[in-house]
């Protein structure tokens, strides 16, 4: 039997075993979405094959590692 697809709408929050059910298709779809997102920024040239950022242009004088634009200061 296919499992029951709920929306934010029709699925009955105080049933634990539909908000565990709920849970569990919000956290696939995300899943989803964040597979795609990622694969889409690789092949854009925007991650590299362990995922960090590539930044193609140099950071702004007020985002460097030595700028004082900070909170610590």
């Amino acid at each position: 039997m296919p499992t029951k697809k709920l929306s934010i709408m029709d699925f009955d929050f105080r049933d634990p075993e539909e908000r565990a059910l709920f849970r569990e298709q919000q956290d696939a779809l995300l899943t989803e979405r964040k597979t795609k997102i990622v694969a889409e920024l690789k092949r854009n040239g925007q991650l590299d094959s362990a995922g960090n950022l590539i930044f193609k242009e140099p950071l702004p004088a007020d985002m460097e590692a030595d700028s004082l634009a900070d909170f610590k200061h």
